[in-house]
């Protein structure tokens, strides 16, 4: 994996809110022409907290996010584990095109928002299995987001393993259309089709994402398959965060860097 310092190690600071706006960015093609935007959310471009409630927005990033997305004809989405109500509540006023749920629901450039009826229910039908079990592990939240169940731990890390061994047991049963997926202190039982990666595609085979080049950032294991889709379209994928092994061919360490870079191309 290459480091951004390595492709563009020549920037002009920039005057921004953030503190790092003098870190080096991925470099675009003829500014943002051209390109979309897909935003993962915690750690990404907002901070972790300890729970998703207690995330701060600054209060510049609305304004940022809406030239952002005139410059791009619209062509900006969020990509995130939240429910897309929990998006639209977290970045109010705005409603925009978004993946929630890790791909467990899509809304479309016309507020179309796609689930998966079926796998959602049968999912739902084992949440009190779910939380007799985790009634035993003191620390630990469950999270229901319809079409997919999270189990928090981020109280608890030393408690990760048997949040994991419960969420396995549980998926089990529910068949091989089911699994788990493993984030920063969470584990989260999904349906296995469902990704972040698949939902993006989606949303590139609409108006005003489609025959774009694709930026995506993200922060965790739960963005890989994005990178992967991202990097196959020749675009521009970007992990935030620790350096750790990713299909990322860029790296910046921290929200904050991020932050200052979209401020920079939203100027561009």
């Amino acid at each position: 994996m290459r480091t951004i310092a390595a492709m563009n190690p020549t920037v002009t600071p920039i005057k921004t809110r953030p503190d790092s706006a003098n870190e080096p960015r991925p470099p675009l093609r003829n500014s943002l022409a051209g390109h979309a935007l897909y935003l993962d959310i915690d750690g990404t471009i907002l901070d972790l907290a300890p729970s998703p409630e207690a995330v701060e927005v600054p209060v510049w990033m609305v304004p940022l996010l809406q030239r952002l997305a005139s410059k791009l004809d619209g062509a900006v989405a969020f990509v995130s584990g939240r429910t897309i109500a929990a998006i639209d509540h977290l970045f109010r006023p705005l409603i925009y095109p978004a993946v929630g749920v890790h791909g467990g629901e899509v809304r479309a450039p016309n507020g179309e928002i796609m689930v998966d009826e079926q796998l959602t229910a049968e999912l739902q039908s084992v949440e009190p299995l779910l939380q007799e079990a985790i009634a035993r592990i003191r620390g630990v939240q469950l999270e229901n987001k319809r079409s997919v169940i999270a189990l928090h731990y981020r109280n608890v890390p030393e408690r990760g393993r048997e949040v994991l061994k419960v969420a396995e047991l549980v998926a089990g049963g529910l068949g091989s259309q089911f699994g788990v997926l493993m984030g920063k202190c969470v584990v989260e039982i999904r349906p296995r089709h469902l990704t972040k990666g698949s939902a993006m595609r989606r949303l590139m085979e609409r108006a005003p994402f489609r025959d774009r080049i694709p930026i995506f950032a993200g922060d965790d294991t739960t963005d890989e398959d994005a990178f992967e889709v991202v990097n196959g379209l020749g675009g521009i994928s970007l992990r935030v965060g620790e350096a750790v092994p990713t299909a990322a061919r860029f790296q910046l360490a921290t929200p904050d860097q991020l932050r200052g870079w979209l401020l920079e191309v939203a100027d561009a």
